[in-house]
């Protein structure tokens, strides 16, 4: 299995959402591990914390979009339930006491693959609409009049 990584292309230049993205590829080398280690309890927790972070991330972007009156908002949004969608079917199958090491395994490849050409194309499409908001926002705004 080939390791799914960060790399610094895929930044998008927003702090928040890069950390976001570094952390779910965090996940996904915990998933690797487990993978390699065979310990379906352990496969059982990464998986299921991969799964709950990265829903949650999916949920924070949007509202950043939100904010920022992104005029693709509702087809990034469609991206993302469809991706969802998908998420839960493969929870629902370590649920119903599938093989967790065959479901990580699907989940890895799955997440990770759809991650890194979700970053590449359809995040970096809503920068130049997000950035501006965090920009003006009353952090920029603090850190401005501490460190001029």
């Amino acid at each position: 299995m080939t390791p799914i990584s960060w790399d610094r292309n895929l930044e998008l230049g927003i702090d928040a959402i890069d950390e976001q993205h570094k952390r779910i590829f965090d996940y996904l080398q915990q998933v690797d591990h487990a993978i390699a280690t065979g310990d379906k309890q352990e496969v059982e927790s990464v998986v299921n914390g991969l799964l709950d972070y990265t829903q949650s991330h999916l949920v924070f972007e949007e509202g950043l979009m939100e904010k920022a009156e992104y005029p693709a908002l509702e087809a990034h949004r469609q991206v993302h339930q469809a991706f969802t969608g998908r998420i839960q079917k493969l929870r629902e199958e370590l649920d119903k006491g599938l093989d967790p090491l065959g479901v990580a395994r699907k989940i890895r490849s799955d997440l990770g693959l759809w991650l890194l050409n979700h970053i590449k194309r359809d995040d970096q499409d809503y920068v130049p609409y997000v950035r501006p908001i965090l920009e003006g926002g009353w952090l920029s705004r603090w850190k401005q009049k501490i460190f001029g």
